[in-house]
Parts: structure tokens; sequence; C-alpha cells
């Protein structure tokens, strides 16, 4: 990897900001954070109040889940603030690779001037990003990269890349458990959607910081698909299977919300002084689950940042604007080239839960598919913090 200089838009936001946004198309009904509204047939599209004829589509894993709420919701801030049109689609499950790629191909249809994608498979989106290069339109990928399959066209197709270095994020949440945990014990790993980068980044992630001690040893690894009822029943499973459990690392906080829930079932102790269970993407479940001492950490990897900064990439790449300035590293690594714009990451725990909890409350107000009525100064401030993270990196 490359580090380059990084050159961001400063957000100059005093006070609450008022957003009026047309909602159009179907809504999505039910908690964003219940995994049990995966079963949804409807499907959000938003787009924002725009004085501009620029249109950008994004194109979420799903609604059910608060990680890429909060992707979409800093979409929609984005595209307020600079005047533009913001389409927000998504797909029912994290497994509907073929549904992601319609929902592409129906945005372009629809005469969007760039594309943003959260890929439900980094193997299986390829289509999506040869329609939006046949017809002219910018691409750019949020939170799970795309994997090269065009050799020699990389700079033609490859798309730019925002998101948070999982494997590092997982690492340092990882180390920060087994710390917590006194270096000893047994672990176990729920996996994500094993064909996503991030699952795989973050997995790897988790086992780079297992193999740095000697007192830990990792008795199962299995893959709960990112799944909250999935993980509920996956950890029941493994729970008979090994007695003796003492970390319980999840690569996201949905997961881990389920682990919880399976831990809790058979009558052991989810807490510090119990097994200690950790996430990674700071949803509103997994933020209350700390606040209430059960969940020991998740991991926010920035989201509503990838959101944002995705926009803004966006109409810079449509304005024909030098998106070198938001390069963070470049990836010259076995003769790929490819962009990146890496997010912040941090960790939360008891000890600064009162940070990020008013975050997931105000977020888990908004559903996809509904007007944006008013944002506090405290999500302002927050975008402000992160931005002044990311400028840190």
């Amino acid at each position: 990897m490359k580090k380059r200089m990084t050159k961001i838009l400063s957000i100059a936001v005093v006070g609450a900001m008022a957003l009026s946004l047309a909602a159009c198309g179907s809504t999505s009904s039910g908690s964003t954070e219940d995994s049990s509204a995966a079963d949804e047939t409807s499907s959000a599209a938003e787009t924002t109040t725009a004085d501009s004829d620029i249109s950008i589509g994004i194109v979420v894993k799903t609604a059910t889940n608060a990680h890429f709420q909060d992707i979409a919701y800093g979409a929609v801030l984005a595209g307020q603030e600079l005047g533009v049109e913001v389409r927000v689609d998504n797909t029912t499950t994290e497994s509907d690779v073929d549904g992601q790629v319609t929902k592409c191909e129906n945005m372009i249809s629809a005469g969007v001037d760039a594309l943003i994608l959260t890929a439900n498979d980094s193997d299986g989106v390829s289509g999506a990003v040869e329609a939006a290069h046949d017809a002219g339109i910018p691409f750019v990928t949020v939170d799970t990269e795309i994997t090269n399959v065009w050799g020699d066209e990389i700079d033609d197709y490859m798309p730019n890349y925002i998101g948070v270095d999982h494997e590092e994020m997982a690492y340092e949440l990882a180390k920060t458990v087994i710390d917590a945990a006194g270096g000893e014990g047994n672990v176990i790993i729920l996996r994500g959607v094993d064909a996503a980068s991030s699952s795989i980044e973050r997995t790897a992630g988790f086992e780079r910081a297992i193999a740095e001690y000697d007192g830990i040893t990792l008795v199962d690894s299995q893959s709960a698909s990112y799944d909250q009822d999935t993980a509920t029943t996956t950890m029941s499973d493994l729970i008979q299977a090994h007695s003796d459990i003492d970390i319980v690392l999840c690569c996201n906080d949905l997961m881990a919300v389920g682990a919880v829930t399976a831990l809790e079932e058979n009558g052991i102790e989810v807490s510090e002084d119990g097994v200690l269970v950790a996430g990674i993407d700071g949803n509103l479940l997994a933020l209350q689950s700390i606040d209430e001492g059960k969940l020991y950490a998740s991991a926010y990897d920035w989201s509503i940042l990838q959101g944002y900064y995705a926009v803004y990439q966006a109409y810079d790449l449509i304005n024909g604007t030098d998106s070198s300035e938001w390069e963070y590293q470049a990836n010259f690594e076995d003769d790929v080239y490819s962009l990146y714009t890496f997010t912040p990451d941090t960790i939360i725990t008891s000890e600064n839960i009162d940070e990020y909890l008013p975050h997931g409350e105000e977020l888990a107000e908004w559903t996809m598919g509904t007007e944006v009525e008013s944002v506090s100064d405290y999500m302002w401030e927050f975008i402000d913090k992160g931005n002044e993270l990311f400028d840190a990196l």
C-alpha cells in the first residue's frame, strides 16, 4: 500500500439542520435491527429534494441492518448538502446477489448519473459494474470490495472503494477483548457471508490477534451469514459442542446479539465477568446491550462517513473533478491499481458508550423510504468528529 495525503471537504454546519426529503417508491417496514424483517418483500427507494439535474443512485445490502441504514443516511445528508438527487434502494437479504445486480441495472435504466453499491458478494456483482461501465456511469463501492475479474481492463472497470480497513479493525477489537479476558481462554468466531470480502478480512483480523496469545485457543469458527437469527441457532449448536467458551468474536453486531441470546438461553452469563462477546458495526442493539452490561464491545467503522464520502466522490467523478483529492491509499499490489478511501474505526465499550449511543438512537428514528425531518446538533457534531479522526489517519 502506498499512502497519500488526503484532502476532504470539511463540513461547515452549525446547529440543527432541517432536511426535507421527497420519498418515492415503496418503503420498508419494521425495525432496522429485527433480523426477521429480512422476509420483507418491499424495499426502500428514496430521493432527496434537489435543485440539480444530477442523480446519484445507491444500492445497499439490506434495510434490516442499521449498518447499511447508516451508510444510506450519510449518503442522503451529502446529497442534501450538494443539492443533488440521491436514490436509495436495497435488497431484502444480504445473500440476494442476482437481485442486487438487477437493482443496479434498474438504477442505470432510470438515468442515474453515478452508482454506489455495497456489494452482497465480492465476486458476483461484476455484471453491475459492467452495466455501469457500458452506460458511461461512474461507480463507487462502499463497505465490501469488488473482485477484479477484468485483468488489464482494471483502469476502466475497477470502482473507487470506500470503507474501513476491515482486518485491522477486527484485529484491534479482538486484542481489546482478549486483553480484557486476561490473555487466556477459548474463543469462537462467528463469520459473516463467506463470499464477502468484509467477512474474509474481519475473520483474518480476529485470527491474527488470536495467534499472538499463547493462552488463547480458537476452538471453532462458523459462518452465521451476518444474520441475527442464524447466529442464535449456530451459537446454540456451538455451545453443545464446546462446553468451555470464554470469548465470542462476531463479524457483525447482529450476530453478536444473536450469540448473546443463545448464551443466555443456555444459562451462560454474558458480561465482563462471564463470556465476553463482541461485534462490529456500532448498531443500536449492540450499543444498548453494551449499555446494559451484556455485550462487551463493538467496533464502529464510521459507516455514516462511508455513505457521505461516497456521494461526494460520485459527484466529483460526474463533474470530472480529480478524484485523487479523495484518495487515502492506492493499491499497487500485483500490478493492480485501485483507489481506496479508508474510514477510521472506533472500539466502543462501556467506557465510551455515552458518546455513541445517541447516534444509534437518532439513526433508528429514520427508515429508508421516509423523510428525514431533522438532524440534531449532536449528529452534525458526530460527523465532524468522524472527519477529525479521518484527517488523523
